[in-house]
Formats: structure tokens, sequence, C-alpha cells
């Protein structure tokens, strides 16, 4: 292969189906993921690297391939450079974010999922759980306070590793997003926001009455198991009494968070503003991240398509200013969504900033030569810059998981 007139990477764009291919020199191959884009033969026509080739693992199996490389008289390998995020490159991300965007509390959310699971499990053996529902509200009053306080309500949400715990972990979520919807609503009335996050971590209460192989069936229910899963939000409110709850807000987010705003939700078949505004918040919370979340019977959808299936219900399914108040929380680009640039880097969206939905913050992962940078950068594209999102090309998701505590 002609070395290329610069000691700069050179990208060429299209030639492998539209894929980006840059020429890395040697030394810098460490800075790229990817693959080798075409067979690298020796001039006496011997195979030095086979095409497909991934880099990094080249690097670690074979040290003294660059050297190999050399003594053929190659200085540039073609990449067809990764614009994949890892694990890994998101947690750098989320840390990079986190001096100017504060995050939830690990700690604090493992709390509540444990104290929800401790309360599910009291009602399925008992049919109520009264000291436990005292301290689970005092767990969604801490968490309240941190969702009036962490701008990025999705880098918050927790991700779904175990089928076992979905429950418990989607509980968190619904009680994050609702309270976080509820401050956008309504502005400084911290009472709302307590009562939602409180709303959110009972809203499925009921499902501790279904039978798990019901809740953890890994594909459609039939309609005898759909009717049994219906009972779900009776049997919630039931308990929740059982137990002590009488504030009739969150009797209403247990009962009615199934209820659709053009009357075709259960179990009583309300509609529009026959729908307290509590269930109705909770209802576009619980379908948002019961939509992006990781199930036995379905892999997650984006958060962009969550938003868009929501925003395609509005008027008909959710009450439209709550679907809104969604819209101008995450943006048309959920933080959390890889994106490509103009430029051709890559990065991770953190979130909207002075609510241009189109032009959101960025962190970046891979520079526009393909290059990953030690540290990521974080620019906002709403600040006069004159690049602007190419397309959407992955979904991190939630961006936090909460291990066990440790006995």
């Amino acid at each position: 292969m002609e070395k290329p007139p610069s000691a700069e990477p050179q990208n060429r764009y299209g030639e492998t189906g539209g894929e980006n291919v840059v020429d890395v020199p040697l030394d810098d191959l460490c800075h790229y993921r990817g693959k080798v884009a075409e067979d690298i033969i020796s001039e006496d026509g011997a195979l030095l690297l086979p095409r497909g080739s991934d880099i990094p693992l080249m690097l670690r199996t074979m040290p003294g391939i660059t050297k190999t490389l050399r003594r053929w008289n190659r200085e540039f390998i073609p990449v067809q450079v990764s614009s994949d995020i890892t694990e890994e490159e998101f947690e750098a991300v989320l840390r990079a974010i986190e001096p100017k965007t504060r995050m939830l509390d690990p700690g604090l959310a493992r709390r509540a999922i444990d104290q929800v699971e401790e309360v599910y499990s009291r009602i399925s053996e008992n049919g109520h759980s009264r000291e436990g529902m005292e301290t689970l509200e005092k767990e969604a009053d801490r968490l309240a306070r941190d969702v009036m306080r962490s701008p990025q309500i999705l880098l918050c949400l927790g991700k779904v590793k175990d089928s076992d715990e979905y429950t418990f972990i989607h509980s968190l979520n619904v009680a994050l997003l609702s309270g976080y919807l509820a401050s956008i609503l309504h502005p400084g009335d911290e009472e709302l926001v307590k009562t939602m996050t409180f709303g959110g971590l009972l809203h499925d209460l009921g499902k501790a009455k279904v039978p798990q192989e019901i809740l953890n069936k890994p594909g459609r229910l039939t309609s005898e198991e759909f009717e049994i899963m219906k009972t779900h939000s009776i049997h919630g409110m039931v308990s929740a009494v059982a137990s002590g709850v009488s504030d009739r807000r969150l009797l209403s987010v247990v009962r009615s968070h199934h209820e659709r705003w053009g009357g075709d939700g259960y179990p009583d078949g309300l509609r529009e503003n026959r729908i307290s505004i509590h269930a109705r918040i909770a209802a576009v919370a619980d379908v948002f991240d019961a939509l992006t979340a990781k199930r036995v019977y379905k892999d997650p959808m984006r958060s962009r398509e969550a938003v868009s299936m929501i925003l395609e219900s509005s008027g008909s399914s959710f009450d439209g200013a709550i679907v809104r108040a969604l819209l101008l929380s995450v943006g048309l680009y959920p933080p959390g969504t890889v994106v490509e640039l103009s430029d051709y880097s890559v990065g991770v969206v953190t979130g909207v900033r002075n609510k241009d939905l189109l032009r959101p913050q960025v962190c970046l992962s891979v520079d526009s030569r393909g290059r990953r940078p030690e540290s990521p950068a974080i620019i906002d594209l709403s600040l006069g810059t004159d690049l602007f999102i190419r397309r959407s090309l992955n979904d991190m998701g939630k961006g936090v998981v909460y291990g066990r505590t440790e006995s």
C-alpha cells in the first residue's frame, strides 16, 4: 500500500458500503477500535494480516505486529473504524459529566430498590407491609430531593441486568421519572415531586400478587393471563390501603396508572381529566421505562424511538401536556443516545441545553478521524457551532447499574 502524503490519518468515507475507513499510522493504532479493512499482503505475496482482524485484539495477541509490518515497508493500515461506544466508555462519559451534571446517589437508589423488594415480599406473604411502607416513604423523600437536583434524569435511571430485579428497578425508574416530570410541569412544587416519587415506587405494588410465571413469561400472554395481569392495579390499591397508605393521590397512581386518555385503559375505563394528574404522569413514566427496558420477552427500545411512540399517542393514550414535558425533559435525542456528528465524530448525548431539542450537549468519545481520546470532550451544539447531528447510531440506554448491596 502506498503511503499517504500526510502523517495524519486519512478518511476514506464510502469505500466499504458507507463505513468510515481510515489509513492509520502504525504508531496510532492503539487509539483506534475497529477492524483491518483489507488484506495486508507482503511484497512476495504472503498474507500479513487478513481483512476483518480486530485491531485491539491484534495488538494484544500480536505485540510484535507493528515491527513485522515495518519490515515489509508498511507504515499505514486501512482501518474500518468502529463507532460503537462500549460500557466502559459510557461510564467514562458519566464520570466526565459528573462535575457539571449531578448524578443520583447510587447508594440511595440501591436502598430504595431493596426496600421496594422488601415491601413486595411482605405483601406477597401477608397482604400488607405497614413497617416496610413507612421506611419506603422515607426513602422516597430522599429520592425526591435528589430528583429536584438532577438535571438529566435519564442518565440516573437504572439498567435491568437481571430479570428477577426488573419489577424493583422499574419501580425506581418510574419514581424518578414521575418526580422529574412533576418538577417540569409544576416548578417549585416540592410536595408534588415527593408524592409522584413515592407513587412511582408504589405503582406496581399489586404485581406482588401476580404469579411469577405470568410476570416473567418469555412470550405473549394469553387472554386469560392478561386478565390476571390486569388485576394488579386493584390488588395494589388494596395492599397499599392495608399497609397504611391513605393519601388519595398515591392510591390513584397505584389504581389508575393504566388508564388512558381516550378511555380504553383499565381497570375503570376513565378518560381525560377524570384520570387524576398523578396517574396521568405515572402512566407516561411507566410506559417510557417499560419500552426502554430489556425483558425476558423483548429487547429494549431505543429512547428516541420510545419518545416518538409516546408522542404519536399524545391526545389518544396520554395527556398531551405531560408528553410535552417528557419531550422538553429528554429532547429529540434523549441522554444516552449515541450520535454521529457532521464531521463524523461520535459521542453520547448528555442533555438538552437552551431548550434546543435538535442541538443537544454531546460528550465526544470518537474524534473526526476515528481516534479514541484519552478523556471525553463535552461540546454544546446549541452554542453556535457549525456541527450538527448526522444520524443516531445507538442507545446506551439508562446510565447506571445498581448492584446488590453486600451482605
